[in-house]
């Protein structure tokens, strides 16, 4: 899922890139070197928000967490290319030999009330 900074930095490309056509057609109808400027910053602008918004997707993230009296054993996760990990066990839950790799995908385990989840492996590419 997309982060409120990963959106505005993706509406930001977008509005260069509709700039940067309101200048073309003003360059197209009568030149200038001050248009011939605004077209390069334009841009320059676009293709530093297209990195940007390239290197904020690959960000990959881990939350494991167990909390009132839930348990995480033996279940290492291991992501990459934005792969967002989830592992949960409360009241009681327990997650057990179920490691996690995940290339590029989001994985959830999740148990609770003393629930569990043992031997399930998820390798997601």
């Amino acid at each position: 899922m997309a982060t409120a900074a990963q959106k505005a930095v993706t509406a930001g490309g977008v509005l260069v890139g509709i700039a940067t056509g309101v200048v073309t057609n003003l360059i197209t109808d009568r030149w200038s070197w001050t248009m011939a400027m605004a077209m390069a910053v334009l841009a320059a602008a676009g293709i530093w928000l297209a990195l940007l918004t390239q290197a904020a997707s690959r960000r990959t993230r881990h939350r494991i967490r167990a909390s009132r009296g839930g348990r995480i054993e033996n279940s290492a996760a291991t992501g990459r290319g934005g792969a967002d990990i989830k592992q949960n066990a409360t009241h009681g839950g327990i997650i057990s030999g179920s490691p996690v790799t995940a290339r590029g995908a989001d994985v959830y385990q999740q148990t609770g009330r003393h629930g569990h989840i043992t031997d399930s492996p998820s390798d997601m590419r």
